[in-house]
């Protein structure tokens, strides 16, 4: 199905949200976008990364508040292809009282969208069964090795070659340990220049 929703009308309801610093949930409840959801600023290169890709299908593990879905979604709606979807997986949509799935809605990108309400351990591998390619993936669900790893290993499956792979939060020991096999043992290339923020080995 396809969105009536521009890419200004997301860019709008992104700022909307950067503005008053919060998201709101199912229930009317709150939550605060500091510390919990995308920086203003990796979301903006997040989506500038995918718009220079050209993408028409993109991955995200890990739906949050849901900034980065928005982020991807402004992506797919600048470039325009045809039949452009945006597939999100996330474990726990009750999270942040649902502001994830709210947010999403609130945005009008229900057509473009498909959220997959479980974990990326049990999705990922189904969608490569599949047969699905996407051209950008955005990791950022489960921040164990184990779930980090497996991630990895199945996005490098999803992914067109020479396509690009975000993963956030690489301060975190095991997500650089995990982003370290990939990099060593699956033939990825490290683009610590890519972003502001990007992580890079000293």
């Amino acid at each position: 199905m396809e969105s009536s929703t521009t890419a200004a009308d997301v860019r709008r309801h992104i700022d909307r949200l950067y503005e008053q610093g919060q998201v709101e949930g199912e229930e009317g409840d709150w939550t605060p976008l500091d510390p919990h959801g995308l920086a203003a600023v990796d979301a903006r290169e997040i989506r500038d990364l995918a718009i220079a890709e050209g993408v028409a299908a993109t991955l995200e593990v890990g739906l949050g508040l849901g900034l980065g879905t928005l982020s991807l979604c402004e992506a797919l709606l600048e470039v325009g292809h045809g039949g452009a979807q945006h597939v999100v997986v996330e474990a726990f949509p009750t999270d942040f009282g649902g502001a994830g799935t709210r947010t999403v809605r609130a945005a009008g990108l229900d057509g473009i969208v498909e959220q997959i309400n479980e974990e990326s351990q049990l999705a990922l591998p189904r969608l490569a069964a599949e047969g699905r390619s996407f051209d950008l993936a955005l990791i950022d669900g489960d921040h164990r090795f184990e779930g980090v790893f497996l991630d990895l290993c199945f996005a490098d499956r999803l992914v067109r070659p020479r396509g690009l792979v975000i993963v956030d939060d690489l301060w975190m020991p095991a997500i650089r340990l995990a982003v370290s096999y990939a990099e060593r043992n699956l033939g990825w290339e490290l683009l610590p220049a890519a972003m502001t923020r990007a992580f890079g080995w000293i």
